[in-house]
């Protein structure tokens, strides 16, 4: 069985990255597509935390004197560029791959363990951090779903917002304290000043007088105070007038306030 054990062929890596073991040779793969500093970097980071984990395992079954007197004559036939790789830029000398060979082939059982473990630890850290992103990402919907209260509500802010849309426009209120009469009057005296083309009203909260050259130069909004009603008895009023002198009329079911 141990004559068996020893004539065993170890292979570690893949077809591009990676190499085998057997008494008598052991041989390295170079990937083709990597700078050999890029590839001499990796295999000592790997190297080193495969040697790290072996002693770690190994301390647990043997010490290291056994170990040191158990190991075998280092008799093997490496390759011209793996015996150069390993003179001249390894970190880490044949004898210390055998001995990794041998602290894992020691210590496979509670390697392989450890690796199920981290496996399962990793699973769960996955399992929490999917979780996470998808209660964020439902967070972020029902977010979207309710409407901030801003001060865009109130009458200060719809006029703060009309002016930033309209810069060039001056924009006039009406509330409580202008009768109905006395604002269809206003906005039809303006109407009259301007040579107006087109009244356009949106969503019952504001309208906008253009001119025939294209220009907005007066605008009213109409206050969160001022009744639905009396909003309704002003529109109508203005669009008799717009028709009656061919003024043209348009009406928005929705607003940008």
């Amino acid at each position: 069985m141990s004559n068996q054990k020893r004539t065993r062929k170890f292979v570690f890596g893949n077809e591009r990255f990676g190499g085998s073991y057997t008494p008598g040779e052991f041989e390295f793969n170079f990937p083709e597509d990597m700078t050999r500093e890029d590839f001499e970097k990796i295999f000592a980071q790997r190297m080193n935390a495969l040697h790290k984990r072996g002693n770690e395992f190994a301390e647990e079954i043997f010490d290291h004197k056994s170990r040191k007197e158990n190991l075998k004559p280092l008799s093997i036939r490496v390759k011209p560029h793996t015996k150069e790789f390993f003179k001249s830029h390894s970190i880490l000398s044949p004898r210390d791959v055998l001995e990794m060979y041998e602290e894992f082939n020691s210590g496979s059982e509670a390697f392989i363990n450890s690796l199920i473990e981290e496996e399962k630890e990793l699973e769960n850290e996955l399992l929490e951090v999917q979780e996470k992103l998808h209660n964020a990402k439902l967070f972020k919907e029902k977010l979207a779903e309710i409407e901030p209260e801003s001060d865009i509500l109130t009458d200060e802010g719809k006029m703060a917002k009309l002016q930033n849309l309209y810069e060039d426009t001056e924009f006039k209120e009406i509330g409580n304290e202008t009768p109905v009469g006395k604002a269809q009057s206003d906005i039809i005296r303006d109407i009259q000043i301007y040579n107006t083309q087109d009244v356009h009203v949106y969503a019952n909260e504001y309208l906008i007088i253009t001119v025939y050259t294209n220009a907005q130069p007066i605008g009213y909004y109409f206050k969160n105070e001022y009744s639905d009603e009396d909003i309704s008895d002003v529109i109508d009023h203005i669009k008799e007038y717009c028709e009656k002198n061919d003024i043209g009329f348009r009406e928005s079911e929705n607003s940008e306030l």
